[in-house]
């Protein structure tokens, strides 16, 4: 398998700290899973061997281990040893109405943390009480979030600033929080999106749509700039909070975008 094009040109233009390899399954009425996908992990080694060195991170959705603690302790230790990968972010299930038989994110947090992994978490900042679950979660073991796709950042400043009042009255180091943008190209992309749970206003559509179809692409990179901006300039409210920046690309067709607005957005850092 050759590099996308697109990747070297992310690369080139940007300064990029890992890349997040997601573990993509669908669950069925029951919560089952089906994957679509080969693992992360495996993907790791065909990015190594095309691009040397390279800081990885991989997801896990742990709630679908049936074998448990154990079987998440196996996959964490062939995660360190046998595929290098020192980087995992642990994840849930998609609905709090299915009884998982794997452990919980939590758990899952805590094992990681004795197998020595750096560990992290998703943020949803629409969630309720988003801020209290972080903190249990950074106190469980959590070494950082990353939040969904962001188009409209006055939810997750609430929750910056919350999460890092709670920290604080409990004396503890909040997690770092990479902050994700993506491009976007048309209408499919956008109820893709609000399928995932992304929250996307009546007015921010609107602000997105109003060069026309052509210019989507263009009038996201410049929504998401301004929206980087704007976080960065209310860093007073979460001083302690460490931000980073995760650009995704959605669908294949964006991947051409991802370039300019990874560079665009280091531009605004």
């Amino acid at each position: 398998m050759l590099l996308d094009k697109y990747v070297q040109e992310t690369l080139r233009q940007c300064r990029v700290d890992a890349i997040n390899l997601p573990e993509i399954a669908d669950e069925n009425f029951r919560g089952e899973p089906f994957y679509r996908n080969h693992d992360p992990r495996d993907f790791a080694t065909i990015l190594r061997k095309q691009l040397g060195p390279q800081e990885i991170v991989v997801n896990k959705i742990v709630v679908h281990l049936d074998g448990g603690p154990e079987e998440l302790s196996q996959w964490a230790q062939a995660t360190q040893k046998d595929y290098g990968v020192p980087n995992v972010v642990t994840v849930g299930g998609t609905s709090s109405n299915h009884d998982y038989p794997g452990p919980t994110v939590l758990e899952a947090n805590e094992l990681m943390r004795e197998h020595g992994l750096l560990c992290g978490n998703i943020m949803i900042p629409e969630r309720r009480n988003e801020a209290r679950r972080m903190l249990k979660k950074t106190e469980s073991g959590a070494d950082f979030f990353t939040t969904q796709v962001i188009f409209s950042p006055d939810r997750l400043l609430q929750v910056l600033a919350r999460y890092s009042e709670l920290c604080k009255a409990r004396a503890i180091e909040p997690a770092a929080v990479v902050v994700s943008f993506a491009p976007v190209s048309d209408g499919n992309d956008l109820d893709f999106l609000r399928w995932l749970g992304v929250r996307i206003g009546r007015e921010t559509a609107t602000q997105l749509t109003a060069q026309g179809a052509n210019g989507l692409a263009q009038s996201s990179m410049d929504l998401a700039a301004e929206n980087w901006a704007h976080i960065l300039s209310q860093n007073g409210a979460f001083r302690k909070v460490s931000l980073g920046l995760n650009l995704e690309y959605i669908n294949r067709h964006n991947f051409r975008h991802a370039p300019e607005m990874g560079a665009r957005l280091m531009e605004v850092t």
